[in-house]
């Protein structure tokens, strides 16, 4: 047609057709609110290829005035057709002819294929299929009625379901209904009808039904004798039976799910056969939305009827369909009477497969609990397609297509909320839309339930109820709206657990973060590892877990939240607290190894284990060392806090003390900072000076790193009077040590020589890596005061002594700055050389950065410009990785000396400026020099 807009503008053209439609109501369909000032223009552009390209087109659309018209005759539309149907059945209801009004108004809903002109997004369009839509309603509820006053009550009750189920809130079709159950012998359900009504209306709108509705309860109730209707007997001929069309309603708002949706179709085109579709979730991932969306897209395959059947599987306080029951179901869909209905399963299946035989059908099987419950439920036909739906993958239906949904991605998530709430909503929040899905885990159902308050709340911000959701404890009590709640939809399935499934899922609400591994359950459950996996894969099956790679499970957030709410409601205190007690001595036995790995021979007080693990993950090689870090970080930084909260205080600190290793080679030393904040506290509420000074120790590192050097120092001093007090010799050491690499930073280099002497001379008899930094630190401090031979003796020392990669490069580069300094710059060059080509070999990042820059004051001291300004912005980028301050500001100051050799001093002032502004924050002695730098440059570019 032309593109969307054509496709608009001829859809208005053709709903008022015969009538003029002016050229603003027109731009007003194509353009919305906002249109374009070209807009009138292009709307006869498009007028004129319509002409062109349709049939006839000159004839079809005139021009009127100002504006256009479409010219059909009523058998020309689908449209007139259904008005004319309509209008003689109301003739005929007049002249008192029954069959001729239900022969008509059959001929008009036939004409409804599916939603009216889906895919054209316009508000003129949307408001006139919302009246076409009523009007095709009130045409369903004419003809029921219509049926109901001939005696066809019985063969009415599966086309009144599926009405009903489209419409849940319309009292006349609920009416119907309940009728026609009355009148068919079925009280007890005509009264249920009414029940699920009033509760759907009370808790949905806050209303009680209408006065007709009760009044026709009330009469049932009573058994009335008016109420029994005309009978069939006394009918001149029966309506002809129509093939059941019992899908549930398609939600409009449906968007998503394109690959599964070719899936699915893909199976239909090409299967040979029965075609047997299985798609498994977990709960609220939009299953049954998904089949209903395609089983109506591709229903007018199977003119032979569309049949569907609720099993039940996980359903609230009520068991799943036996398949006895589910056939009767079926049968009585099928057409047949209910007192033909055949007794147990083998004949009501046989029958099944005799009325289905050769038929093109349609049949959908939701909410299945297992395999066994739909074997019998397969139709007797080649030619149909059978779509299942289930929270765990069904394995026992052979030829099915399984299709397992995740939830979707982030995008279709902001088109369901786009959907329910209008773009403009969403629009004024984008950053807070995008938090409320991923805040739902992009489960479907949690993302209806959120926008369904939003839209109930219209004060409410989107970023209002993403902080009400953010709060644990409220968040599934938040994502709950009428008899719909997210917690009711995953407690199905561990209802369906056996007692000891439940028990486990309960204990995972207990891991500090939502990812483990088997030895981790195993711990938490005080189960073997071989009898917890086949309860993780059960799990799993469920779709309460889920798992990302061998071995490795999580769980959603919102089933997370849920098995957190579960095992602090169920579980008494002291067996949450042995339970987790339990998992901090695994993980604490896992990472104490890893960490020794990482770091043979480090310093490092022993933990005690009350409940040692049955057996730790392979962990010998530095290669799985870090590998088991990299998969389980997350969780044990979480569980240092964890700890703490449980009062586990021995496990806070020692777990905090192994983590430091890995998180120091991936630079994540913010992360350390937290995890030693916490040491230092729980050491203090154990009361225990030894474990306090250590932890304070570990805690300067990380203040050293981002440049907060009078924090450093101060938790450094503090320590060293801990060691003074508690008498621990490599505890004094070490602070001695720390103390005069910090007192370096600040240019005091003379009261820094005694604590590295003392530290060395503590040290000696122990050759452990820390003496290698000690020395380089001390060389530091004796070339900084000109004692260059010493210096070069100390990093002699340091070099002999140096055991790994990371230490030997660190004395390389020192020993090329102090070349440099004494104008040796070829040796200067070779050394900085042999210290870069070693850092492939560690992925220590505060080191890489340190190296860099002293091989750019070499290039520098060359003469080599160009090389010397790539290495300090190389160092910059990889101090900035890290947020690695000291070096951050050593690269911005070598990089400025080498731009005002190039001459470019507005650059080299820039840099300058921002070096000042680091080093003055961390109170170094580099910031006189630079400012001193600053101002020699000319007074244009200070």
């Amino acid at each position: 047609m032309g593109g969307a807009r054509a496709e608009c503008v001829l859809a208005v053209l053709l709903l008022e057709n015969n009538h003029a439609v002016m050229v603003d109501r027109l731009v007003e369909a194509a353009w919305g609110e906002r249109p374009p000032m070209t807009a009138t223009t292009q709307v006869r552009k498009i007028v004129a290829e319509l002409r062109r390209r349709l049939p006839g087109g000159a004839g079809l659309i005139v021009t009127d005035g100002a504006g256009y018209r479409a010219v059909v005759a009523e058998g020309d539309t689908d449209l007139g057709v259904f008005d004319a149907h309509v209008r003689r059945a109301r003739e005929a209801a007049a002249a008192g002819e029954p069959e001729s009004v239900i022969e008509h108004l059959q001929a008009a809903l036939a004409l409804w294929r599916g939603p009216v002109l889906a895919g054209i997004d316009s508000p003129v369009v949307r408001a006139a299929v919302t009246v076409l839509a009523e009007r095709r309603l009130a045409a369903a509820e004419q003809l029921m009625e219509a049926r109901l006053n001939t005696g066809g009550s019985r063969e009415l009750i599966p086309d009144l379901h599926a009405l009903l189920a489209e419409h849940p809130m319309r009292e006349t079709p609920r009416g119907q209904l309940m009728l026609a159950l009355y009148r068919s012998g079925r009280q007890a359900e005509a009264l249920q009808v009414y029940e699920d009504g009033r509760r759907l209306l009370g808790e949905e709108l806050g209303l009680d039904p209408g006065p007709e509705l009760a009044r026709l309860h009330e009469r049932i109730l009573r058994n009335q004798p008016e109420l029994d209707g005309p009978s069939p007997a006394v009918v001149a001929a029966p309506p002809v039976a129509r093939p059941p069309r019992a899908l549930p309603y398609d939600m409009a708002d449906f968007v998503g799910r394109v690959d599964e949706q070719n899936r699915i179709r893909a199976c239909v085109e090409v299967c040979v056969g029965l075609a047997i579709v299985a798609l498994d979730g977990m709960a609220g991932v939009g299953k049954t939305s998904l089949v209903v969306h395609v089983a109506h897209q591709v229903a007018d395959r199977f003119p032979d009827g569309q049949f569907y059947v609720d099993l039940q599987g996980y359903a609230v306080d009520r068991k799943p369909m036996h398949p006895v029951e589910a056939l009767g179901v079926l049968l009585r869909e099928a057409g047949v009477p209910e007192d033909e209905l055949p007794e147990g399963l083998a004949a009501r299946a046989e029958l099944w497969r005799m009325r289905t035989a050769g038929s093109r059908i349609l049949v959908l099987l939701d909410n299945v609990a297992d395999t066994a419950q739909v074997l019998a439920l397969l139709p007797g036909t080649p030619d149909g397609l059978v779509m299942i739906t289930s929270r765990s993958r069904l394995t026992g239906v052979d030829g099915a297509l399984s299709v397992s949904l995740e939830p979707p991605p982030v995008e279709d998530g902001l088109r369901l909320l786009v959907g329910i709430l209008g773009t403009d909503r969403v629009e004024r929040e984008p950053e807070a839309a995008r938090d409320l899905v991923e805040v739902c885990d992009r489960l479907p159902l949690a993302i209806r339930i959120a926008s369904t308050r939003l839209h109930n709340r219209e004060k409410w911000s989107i970023g209002y109820l993403v902080d009400r959701l953010r709060v644990q404890e409220r968040k599934l009590g938040e994502l709950s709206v009428g008899d719909r709640s997210v917690a009711a939809a995953i407690g199905l399935s561990y209802d369906a657990l056996e007692p000891d499934h439940q028990r486990v899922f309960r204990l995972l609400g207990l891991l500090p973060e939502p990812e483990f591994d088997v030895r981790a359950a195993a711990a938490l459950a005080a189960l073997p590892l071989g009898e917890t996996e086949p309860v993780l894969e059960e799990l799993l099956d469920m779709r309460l877990l889920v798992q990302h790679a061998p071995g490795r499970y999580g769980l959603h957030e919102l089933v997370f939240s849920f098995a957190r709410s579960l095992v602090d409601r169920v579980e008494s205190r002291r067996l949450r607290t042995t339970a987790v007690h339990r998992l901090l001595d695994h993980y604490l036995a896992a990472a104490t190894t890893a960490a020794t790995v990482l770091v043979p021979g480090r310093t490092r007080t022993r933990p005690r284990y009350r409940y040692p693990p049955e057996r730790l993950p392979e962990l010998r090689k530095r290669a799985a060392a870090v590998g088991w870090f990299d998969a389980e970080c997350r969780g044990l930084l979480a569980a240092v806090r964890s700890a703490r909260d449980h009062g586990l205080h021995e496990h806070a600190f020692h777990l905090s003390d192994a983590l430091r290793p890995y998180l120091r080679l991936r630079g994540r030393m913010r992360d350390v900072l937290d995890a030693q904040e916490i040491a230092v506290d729980s050491a203090r509420t154990l009361g225990d000076r030894t474990l306090e000074g250590w932890a304070l120790l570990r805690l300067a590192a990380p203040h050293w790193h981002f440049g907060r050097l009078r924090e450093a120092l101060e938790c450094v001093e503090t320590a060293l009077a801990v060691a003074d007090e508690t008498g621990d010799a490599t505890l004094l050491r070490t602070c001695r040590g720390g103390i005069g690499r910090l007192l370096n930073e600040f240019g005091r280099y003379e009261e820094a020589l005694p604590h590295h002497r003392l530290a060395v001379e503590e040290g000696a008899a122990r050759q452990r890596p820390r003496e290698v930094a000690v020395l380089v630190n001390m060389a530091t401090a004796q070339a900084a005061m000109s004692d260059f031979t010493t210096a070069r003796r100390t990093l002699d020392e340091a070099l002999r002594l140096a055991r790994r990669p990371n230490e030997e490069a660190l004395a390389l580069a020192r020993y090329a700055d102090v070349c440099r300094r004494t104008g040796r710059l070829d040796e200067a060059r070779d050394l900085g050389l042999r210290a870069s080509s070693l850092l492939r070999h560690f992925d220590n990042q505060a080191t890489a950065a340190s190296v860099i820059n002293v091989l750019g004051h070499v290039h520098l001291a060359r003469g080599e410009l160009d090389v010397a300004l790539e290495r300090h912005v190389r160092a910059r980028e990889i101090a900035e990785d890290v947020d690695f301050r000291l070096e951050i500001a050593h690269s911005l100051d070598g990089a400025a000396r080498v731009l005002v050799e190039l001459s470019d001093t507005c650059a080299a002032a820039e840099h300058w400026r921002l070096a000042l502004t680091h080093y003055e924050e961390m109170g170094t002695p580099e910031a006189g020099a630079v400012r001193g730098r600053l101002a020699s440059l000319p007074l244009c570019v200070r």
